[in-house]
């Protein structure tokens, strides 16, 4: 990989960095899956002698999983470890900030290279055009069990780049909408009977709550939900792949109904905790990530979830997002290849402690499991064409562009026209000086 690559990647996963992908960095002041720091066996720094293999028998595994999360990660690795496999699984759990930083120098050194790794589905584009991955295809086909039949299709198809396969799918998770069943009952009896909640909607019953003092839905992670309101109307992220889409009338649309039911008192404000206004019952819908759902439990709340809230019923589009198996680019043996097959192969009727911390496992076997069933989150998993990932493969300059202008719009801290214009160029010339 040449130096230029690697300063590109580098480049990129810092300004993904702003983004905690799969947490909330918003003025809700929410969780963030995938931060904080393991107090597991297996934490170490990458690349530091003690994250070596003592053995030749182990697939060195780096994730980007820590909290629950990580123990729940470690959980299936020490399952698939007591099947006494002939290569033994070793689980590093690191922040995500450190996996995306190490990793392309551990790959351009040739040192220390992990024989797989977790990367999420939007960084998959341009680490393969980086020179950052194997391709699994030799392996996939000699294991002849992973197979586009076995995964939800939102999450498989991406992993396929230029007709060879880079990724194999862990999960799939994404934003639902939260509901205070109760507050529900008392303005809304029967919004819910299409298990979708529309904008139309919303304004019929949102100022009866707003002059009790209840928000109808919140600003939570700015970013993902304008996503999916600019998906669920047409827009798109790229119109050729490489330049950036979003100063639109589209995107205006979305901005401009966000600012306006703010300034209703129909959304909750700038510096406002959703999180703990809906434990508090003073917020009727929350717009959040699965991986919330473990907190949300341990709070005393009536609650269900359900689609995005949607500009229409036909269409609830939600943001998603999935963790990736990768195999970093090494010098890598059959034998290996095969055993770490193996061990994906493991996932696929091996996934609940991953459902059971807010996930969505991306097998298919997942959803005929009884317990999966009952959780939450399961229905996100019922139509794989009602979840946006995203392919665009400068993902990472886009949502640092929308954590930066979107609230700052939505609380009238700046001009809608203004902000598109700025922030789309922001990004074209991020992508032309990478």
């Amino acid at each position: 990989m040449k130096t230029k690559k690697l300063l590109s990647v580098l480049l990129a996963s810092t300004m993904a960095l702003s983004m905690a992908a799969c947490g909330s960095g918003s003025a809700s002041g929410g969780t963030d899956e995938t931060t904080g720091v393991s107090d597991g066996s297996q934490k170490t720094d990458a690349g530091s002698d003690t994250a070596k293999s003592d053995s030749d028998k182990t697939i060195e595994f780096w994730s980007v999983f820590t909290g629950g999360d990580g123990e729940a990660m470690q959980e299936i690795v020490d399952a698939y470890n007591a099947t006494n496999p002939e290569y033994t699984v070793v689980h590093r759990m690191m922040a995500q900030e450190d996996l995306y930083q190490n990793l392309p120098l551990a790959v351009q050194s040739g040192t220390d290279v992990p024989d797989l790794a977790i990367n999420h589905v939007d960084r998959l584009q341009l680490n393969k055009e980086n020179d950052i991955y194997l391709p699994m295809d030799e392996y996939i086909a000699a294991n002849g069990n992973i197979t586009a039949d076995k995964y939800n299709a939102a999450a498989w198809n991406p992993g396929e780049i230029d007709g060879h396969r880079y990724a194999v799918p862990l999960d799939v998770h994404g934003y639902l909408t939260y509901y205070n069943k109760d507050l529900v009952e008392k303005y809304c009896p029967n919004v819910l009977d299409d298990n979708v909640i529309t904008f139309d909607e919303i304004a019929e019953f949102a100022p009866a709550a707003a002059a009790d003092g209840v928000y109808t839905y919140a600003y939570t992670w700015g970013r993902n939900e304008f996503l999916e309101w600019y998906a669920q109307l047409g827009g798109k992220q790229s119109e050729d792949g490489t330049e950036p889409s979003i100063d639109n009338d589209i995107a205006k649309k979305v901005l401009t109904d966000w600012k306006n039911a703010v300034d209703n008192g129909w959304c909750t404000q700038d510096g406002d905790d959703p999180t703990n206004l809906f434990g508090q019952g003073q917020l009727m819908f929350l717009p959040e990530g699965t991986w919330m759902i473990g907190t949300l439990n341990s709070m005393e709340v009536n609650y269900g979830a359900t689609y995005a809230i949607s500009y229409d019923a036909a269409n609830p589009i939600s943001w998603a997002s999935s963790h990736q198996f990768v195999m970093p680019k090494k010098d890598q043996t059959p034998e290996k290849g095969k055993a770490i097959m193996d061990f994906l192969e493991f996932f696929q009727d091996n996934s609940l402690p991953w459902a059971q911390v807010g996930q969505c496992p991306a097998t298919v076997a997942i959803t005929e499991n009884p317990e999966f069933a009952d959780m939450p989150q399961a229905f996100f998993l019922n139509d794989p064409s009602l979840t946006f990932i995203s392919d665009y493969k400068y993902y990472g300059y886009l949502v640092g562009a929308l954590d930066a202008f979107v609230g700052e719009v939505v609380f009238g801290k700046m001009d809608v026209d203004e902000a598109l214009s700025t922030y789309n160029q922001q990004i074209s010339d991020n992508i032309k000086n990478q």
